[in-house]
């Protein structure tokens, strides 16, 4: 590859992050996305490189449940066969993940199937906060024929009820927390040409960070392993370049709660074109998709996990990000300072917001 392209000197550049918050147990995500941005398309001939890239992520997911009661039973004993009740839950939760994810990347000069071999880890400092909120609760009468002075005060005593529940669910699903994530390690086989780049990475993530099943909010994921393989891949042209990645994650399940988040697909992408010798501009972008479905192996009796949990089991989350990206490598690849920022569409089983990413990164 050619190094004597000032605009892509900076050797050993590589981002695989994890961290951030798909369907997906508290909406959680070992993989930070939208994390690859102008470094993946900077070549990783051979030496050391540090990275710290800062991950800021906001984003918000709106939830409705509905709970039909009988009223032929107890306390209210209409007389009209089927007489029911629906009440109507309206929830909000807000997510702000805020990571600091510090990764070490090494590439020899040992080959192996025609690739040069290195490796990469990364250990994260995550703090994360959900704040979930009742928006509105509302209850109708199924019951023709129910005059109005017997159905309104039931509905108001049904109303009650589950608002206060709903106000205690609410609470025990807000927290915040922070300290160290799950430590990831990768080796790395790389391919290179004069022009393009091709590395594959297969990760491995250790539940090392601090987590409670009484928190919707941990700085882990969970007592679980995700398996990640990756595929990066980068074009250097005459002024543009492009650099993408696809990660695989598979987890094993969460031994604290039996929950076991789905497999799921990550894309990022990023086009840059070169304005100076040192200022690159252009647009980064990344999908997330499930595979599988959400599952458990234990039903909760805990009413707060039950609540945490029942957005998402069996189901399978999306989300795609768009957004500018600038970049500015320093001398003839003394450092690379990049910056993003992408707004999230298309969201199904998930948190929508937007993500914001800094990364500085250093060769030595």
């Amino acid at each position: 590859m050619d190094v004597t392209k000032k605009h892509i000197a900076l050797a050993g550049v590589l981002a695989i992050a994890a961290g951030a918050a798909s369907a997906s147990e508290d909406y959680d995500l070992r993989y930070a996305p939208g994390i690859g941005g102008a470094d993946m398309s900077a070549p990783f001939e051979g030496g050391w490189v540090f990275q710290a890239p800062t991950y800021v992520y906001s984003g918000h997911v709106h939830s409705s449940t509905q709970t039909v009661t009988n009223l032929n039973n107890a306390p209210f004993n209409v007389p009209i066969p089927g007489a029911t009740a629906t009440t109507t839950v309206d929830a909000n939760t807000q997510m702000n993940v805020y990571g600091l994810l510090p990764r070490l990347s090494f590439m020899s000069s040992t080959t192996f199937l025609g690739a040069q071999v290195g490796g990469t880890a990364m250990l994260p400092l995550i703090n994360k906060k959900n704040n979930a909120s009742i928006r509105s609760v509302t209850t109708t009468v199924n019951a023709p024929g129910l005059p109005d002075a017997m159905a309104q005060p039931i509905a108001a005593a049904i109303t009650g009820a589950a608002t206060q529940q709903a106000d205690q669910l609410a609470a025990g699903n807000s927290n915040s927390s922070g300290g160290i994530g799950d430590f990831e390690i990768s080796p790395i086989l790389r391919w290179s040409t004069d022009n393009t780049q091709t590395l594959f990475i297969a990760t491995v993530v250790a539940p090392t960070g601090e987590y409670s099943t009484n928190k919707s909010a941990n700085p882990s994921a969970g007592k679980f392993w995700t398996f990640r393989p990756a595929v990066q891949y980068s074009y250097i042209g005459d002024g543009w370049d492009f650099g993408g990645r696809a990660a695989f994650s598979v987890n094993t399940t969460n031994t604290k709660t039996h929950y076991r988040t789905g497999d799921y697909v990550d894309l990022d992408a990023t086009l840059m074109k070169s304005i100076t010798d040192g200022l690159r501009l252009g647009l980064s972008g990344y999908a997330i998709a499930q595979t599988t479905r959400d599952t458990r192996t234990q039903d909760p009796t805990d009413p707060v996990v039950i609540a945490r949990q029942a957005g998402t089991i069996g189901q399978k989350g999306h989300v795609a990000g768009l957004g500018p990206e600038v970049a500015y490598i320093h001398g003839a690849g003394d450092y690379l300072l990049d910056g993003r920022v992408m707004k999230e569409f298309a969201a199904s089983d998930r948190p929508e917001g937007f993500t914001a990413v800094i990364t500085l990164s250093k060769p030595f």
